[in-house]
């Protein structure tokens, strides 16, 4: 048996250990996301040169490169607060707003000769947690998703209320109750069941330049905000990946009005 102390100590650096891996990963995550959105500001302003001349277009193209790059310096602020225990404070996310800011960038992002069709809720829906942090896993779905689309396919992004119970509960980890589910539908390439048991595990990758950290940051974000990610996929039938949340309680006056 330990002495007290060499046990404590043992459990105080196995902690430590603990925190600093997790530190490591949400660092990675967001050096992850933000590489994410300079893919936008490159993809954008290479659109705008292309069509200079075109007054409403070249406005709508700055916008969403200034857009992006807000964001990417909210990215970068929290790599650097990281060492401060700073964590991002929860608010109500409008889903529609969300759904509709990552229409804008991901557009952006996926080859032109993919369809992207877009779906907000159609009635308001909001969910507590982090605006940024919800709109870079929504892109990381959709990026992923393009990256195995080949040309001519079809991605679709959707918001909607949805009750979980029983064993859908069960299986996702969740406590029954409304939800609101996030889901990207691609009619790519699909995974077979080896790689889809790994695909949200950290730095596992099937591309040759990716990092394997988006899925991760998914998982770890929908943990955080207390939903979770459920994925399916299928080889040669798609994926689809559906992020839940736990709906917001209706503010009473709003409601009310």
């Amino acid at each position: 048996m330990l002495p007290a102390n060499e046990g404590q100590d043992s459990a105080s650096g196995g902690s430590q250990a603990q925190r600093l891996d997790a530190l490591h990963r949400r660092s990675g995550s967001l050096t992850h996301d933000f590489n994410n959105l300079l893919g936008v500001i490159l993809s954008a302003n290479e659109r705008l040169a292309a069509e200079l001349g075109e007054g409403s277009e070249q406005q709508k193209l700055a916008r969403l490169a200034l857009e992006a790059a807000e964001r990417g310096a909210e990215l970068l602020r929290r790599t650097l607060a990281l060492g401060h225990d700073a964590a991002p404070a929860s608010a109500p996310i409008d889903a529609a707003q969300a759904v509709a800011t990552v229409r804008r960038m991901a557009r952006q992002a996926i080859a032109p000769d993919i369809r992207l069709s877009v779906q907000g809720p159609a009635q308001a829906l909001s969910c507590l947690g982090d605006a940024t942090d919800l709109e870079m896993a929504l892109l990381n779905l959709c990026l992923n998703a393009g990256h195995a689309t080949p040309a001519g396919g079809s991605i679709s992004l959707q918001a909607r209320e949805t009750e979980i119970t029983g064993f859908d509960a069960r299986r996702l980890g969740l406590t029954p109750g409304a939800y609101i589910g996030f889901s990207v539908r691609d009619t790519g390439v699909g995974m077979s069941p080896q790689t889809l048991a790994r695909a949200a595990d950290p730095l596992f990758t099937t591309r040759s330049n990716g990092t394997g950290l988006g899925l991760s940051s998914v998982l770890d974000f929908a943990a955080a905000a207390g939903g979770a990610l459920s994925l399916w996929s299928r080889e040669g039938q798609g994926t689809t990946a559906t992020l839940y949340l736990p709906l917001a309680a209706a503010d009473p006056a709003a409601a009310a009005a």
